[in-house]
């Protein structure tokens, strides 16, 4: 009988985290809500002006000059 009781349990955790994320959720849409009502605009938080090469210093590049092989001819 014992091994019956954890289903419900289980169940019951899920519930409860199906409920926090809701509450999460409303909380996270009231408080757009209340910033979208004071002016407050989040949408502009991207830096379209960001370059990820700025600070790298250019690498020499290797000569690309072709080895020659001395052949010794018999």
């Amino acid at each position: 009988m014992a091994g019956r009781s954890r289903p419900s349990f289980q169940k019951r955790q899920k519930e409860k985290a199906r409920q926090e994320r809701r509450k999460d959720k409303m909380e996270k849409r009231l408080q757009r809500n209340h910033d979208k009502a004071a002016g407050i605009n989040h949408d502009n938080d991207i830096d379209y002006e960001f370059n990820i090469f700025d600070g790298l210093e250019e690498e020499p590049v290797a000569s690309e000059e072709p080895e020659t092989e001395t052949v010794a001819q018999n």
